[in-house]
């Protein structure tokens, strides 16, 4: 079985900047989906709190995964992304139960 990495970020927008949030995550991850190794991207609201968002990335290998993250586009995302969240992203990194 081959092994994947998965990525999970949960954040809150900030007030007033939840659509300028959802743009831009909308963008990354269909920015991602067209990225070597990407298995899955998918954002996500919160069904109970529709301030919160969660990021949910799969990808066929460290090397993929790593590279995504290094892309000029994520490192600009995430040298704004004060500007769209409240406090910071939480991530987790998730194994194959």
């Amino acid at each position: 079985m081959s092994r994947t990495y998965t990525l999970v970020g949960i954040a809150r927008a900030k007030a007033n900047r939840r659509e300028a949030l959802v743009s831009q995550l909308t963008s990354l991850r269909s920015r991602g989906l067209t990225e070597p190794g990407c298995l899955n991207y998918h954002v996500g609201q919160d069904a109970e709190d529709a301030e919160v968002f969660v990021v949910y990335m799969v990808w066929d290998s460290k090397r993929a995964l790593e590279s995504h993250l290094n892309r000029p586009y994520m490192r600009d995302f995430h040298a704004t992304r004060q500007d769209f969240v409240e406090g910071d992203f939480s991530f987790r990194w998730l194994d194959a139960a």
